[in-house]
């Protein structure tokens, strides 16, 4: 049978709760896929023993769960939510960045993930003079993880961000092109960023799809600033943009990734789940 989109819920709504309290909310929700954030309380890959990877294995596989994406974009417990980064001033920060995704990788592949997302290097963006320096700063870092990320079969995702060097899906598509590792190298999609840069997702979507492994999607307020909210609680056509990956043919995991509120997170999801069933998408399919 073939199989066919599929929906996830990212734990960084849970950021100050213990995953399994995450784990929990988002099953009890129905959704059925989950990607985990790669930092502490929840998968940073240095706090993990074999014998947590294995309760963890245990613990998805009674909730039902399958988890579709290791998300390593932030990463709090070494720095803030702007570093380490792949382009940092400071060599030992950006080694601190290579480093930790190479763990990232190797946790991936201990636990069955299928891939691991990145950011795609610090903001702001350099003033011109400076854009090609940093540009080959940004793909020589990366190039380091690629060979670990080719051996394991875990291909690594460069998740393009408002106000970065790779905002655009241009620019992304470019920067692929330059890295080649045709398998390992790939996007992780996220449909509010793309709109944040001004573009129609849909339309990113068509330009990138053969690089696409995985999608991430929020709404997105009136005024296009980069906060990921509601799905419905924004400006973003949701329904048009699943029915573009629907027609797509994408059989891959779309992650709903919202930013902490103040209502409770558990809440959130349910209500995430609820908006998709409403417009005719099933969150417990898992193919």
């Amino acid at each position: 049978m073939k199989e066919t989109m599929k929906f996830a819920y990212s734990t960084s709504l849970f950021r100050f709760h213990p995953l399994s309290e995450a784990l929990e909310s988002i099953a009890d929700a129905g959704f059925r896929g989950v990607e985990l954030m790669a930092d502490r309380p929840h998968a940073f890959p240095k706090d993990f023993t074999a014998s947590q990877i294995t309760d963890l294995i245990e613990c998805m596989a009674r909730r039902r769960l399958r988890v579709c994406n290791l998300n390593s974009a932030v990463v709090t417990s070494l720095g803030d939510s702007q570093g380490p980064s792949w382009t940092d001033r400071d060599m030992q920060k950006r080694d601190k960045r290579v480093q930790y995704t190479m763990e990232c990788l190797r946790l991936a592949t201990a636990l069955g993930i299928p891939s691991v997302s990145t950011e795609p290097g610090g903001s702001p963006v350099p003033e011109m003079a400076a854009r090609l320096g940093t540009w080959e700063l940004l793909a020589a870092n990366i190039r380091r993880v690629l060979p670990l990320a080719e051996k394991l079969g875990v291909p690594l995702l460069i998740q393009p961000e408002p106000g970065t060097l790779l905002a655009s899906s241009d620019d992304i598509k470019m920067f692929l092109k330059d890295l080649g590792y045709a398998g390992y190298l790939k996007v992780n999609f996220d449909a509010g960023h793309f709109f944040c840069a001004g573009e129609n997702p849909c339309d990113s979507y068509e330009k990138l799809r053969e690089y696409v492994a995985h999608v991430h999607l929020e709404d997105i307020p009136a005024n296009r600033g980069h906060r990921h909210i509601q799905l419905g609680e924004g400006v973003m056509d949701i329904s048009g943009f699943l029915q573009c990956l629907k027609e797509s043919g994408y059989d891959g995991y779309v992650t709903i990734k919202l930013d902490a509120y103040d209502r409770r997170a558990e809440e959130m999801v349910a209500a995430s789940a609820h908006y998709l069933e409403e417009k005719g998408f099933s969150v417990g399919d898992a193919g």
